[in-house]
């Protein structure tokens, strides 16, 4: 009989490459029996990398996992996945969809029946039992999903953004849902761990959260949350801990709370376009000039993680500051938004000119004699610069946001860059 004071899981020092990629830095947690542990960090910073990992999907390039003490090789035994997009047969029903699962176990027919028929009554599928996943909800997809993976009766169950597909109510309804579940002993379910960027889902579920920064990944912060359930998501107590969360994560994500000066910009190009940045500079331009980071998101109905990058890439051209929490328009953002056309590609161009990776490819254009540069001297330049990047990604915006400043064009047939003709290029 294991001892209840062990961790079921011990993730230590997890690191991890892909090619020139460092995304995972010497990651290291436990999750203890009657838990529900969840990771939040900013997007792309490897969360969902992470939950791999430790589930023995992927291979570590170092570190390692140990299940009830002994080091992982293969699968984590006893230990079942919710996908964040349902990972639905489309030809299946949802019993078949559930069911399958069983017959790698190679129960006896009854059993399987008996077994898939409890899970269908656990998780409210009772009367879809022959409908295809093109008949059901968003929401009664994913609670296949949940009673597939908890018809195996594991000991783990682990979730990567499990409702972020699902409308709020929903969402709402299937967590509480899932910690009844878990709270019921009989069922065998001991530890859930999941992946989220839902602040108060995280407060709702989670007895412990590991915070992630990016680039590459580390622990920035494990918080407790000792509130007993059923939680209330209006309790002073649940509105506290969305605070800290609110607050770590945004010092996290949020960009620097001072524009750096021009010698200091170094460091990779944000995936953000230019109608994305004049689009956020509007909505501040709306709101007085300045706003709270977080009901940026709430107010345009975008994903928190794609407004932090928005943010991220205004901030580096200097047309906002973040200090704290408060996003404030720059007198150069509020200049770009309200000029013309011509107006703002100038200014977009000056801004570009100030940093590191545009004057290197400036420089180096014209030193070639057809003041032009292939795609492949491109990525190997960035691969150089900027080795912990995608050099494809990086050499996408160069490009585009090159363009936009009307600094650079690019041959697409030919695959090639150039400075343009223009006078002032």
């Amino acid at each position: 009989m294991p001892n209840e004071k062990d961790p079921l899981f011990e993730v230590r020092e997890i690191s991890k490459d892909y090619q020139n990629l460092h995304v995972l830095e010497k990651i290291s947690f436990e999750v203890y029996p009657h838990e529900v542990v969840a990771i939040i960090g900013p997007s792309g910073c490897g969360k969902s990398t992470l939950l791999r990992i430790i589930s023995g999907l992927i291979l570590p390039s170092e570190g390692k996992i140990l299940c009830h003490g002994r080091e992982l090789q293969a699968l984590m035994p006893n230990m079942c996945m919710v996908f964040q997009t349902f990972a639905l047969y489309p030809w299946m029903t949802v019993k078949e969809n559930i069911e399958i699962v069983l017959k790698a176990a190679r129960l006896s027919t009854e059993e399987m029946e008996r077994q898939t028929k409890e899970a269908i009554k656990l998780i409210g599928l009772v009367g879809f039992e022959d409908s295809y996943p093109r008949e059901i909800s968003g929401g009664m997809k994913q609670r296949v999903g949940i009673a597939r993976a908890l018809v195996r009766k594991p000991e783990m169950l682990f979730m990567d953004e499990p409702f972020s597909e699902v409308d709020a109510f929903t969402a709402e309804v299937l967590r509480a849902e899932l910690i009844k579940i878990w709270s019921n002993e009989r069922l065998g379910l001991r530890s859930i761990l999941f992946v989220s960027h839902d602040v108060q889902e995280v407060a709702y579920m989670a007895d412990r959260i590991v915070v992630l920064r990016a680039n590459p990944a580390t622990v920035q912060k494990v918080i407790e949350n000792k509130m007993s359930r059923p939680r209330d998501y209006r309790s002073p107590e649940f509105l506290k801990l969305v605070e800290e969360l609110h607050d770590t994560y945004g010092r996290i994500e949020a960009p620097m709370a001072k524009p750096l000066p021009k010698k200091e910009k170094m460091g990779p190009l944000i995936y953000a376009s230019p109608d994305e940045i004049l689009g956020l500079l509007g909505y501040l331009e709306t709101r007085g000039g300045a706003q709270d980071i977080f009901k940026i998101g709430a107010e345009i109905h975008q994903h928190f993680d794609k407004v932090t990058v928005v943010l991220e890439a205004a901030a580096i051209l200097d047309f906002i500051e973040t200090i704290h929490r408060n996003v404030s328009i720059t007198p150069k953002g509020k200049d770009f938004f309200t000029g013309s056309d011509e107006t703002r590609h100038k200014l977009w161009k000056e801004e570009i000119m100030t940093l590191p990776i545009f004057l290197k490819v400036a420089n180096l254009l014209k030193k070639d004699p057809n003041r032009s540069m292939g795609r492949e001297a491109l990525m190997d330049f960035l691969k150089k610069e900027l080795p912990h990047q995608d050099a494809a990604i990086q050499l996408y915006i160069l490009i585009h946001w090159g363009q936009y400043g009307r600094l650079f064009t690019y041959n697409k047939a030919g695959k090639y860059l150039s400075l343009s003709k223009a006078k002032d290029a």
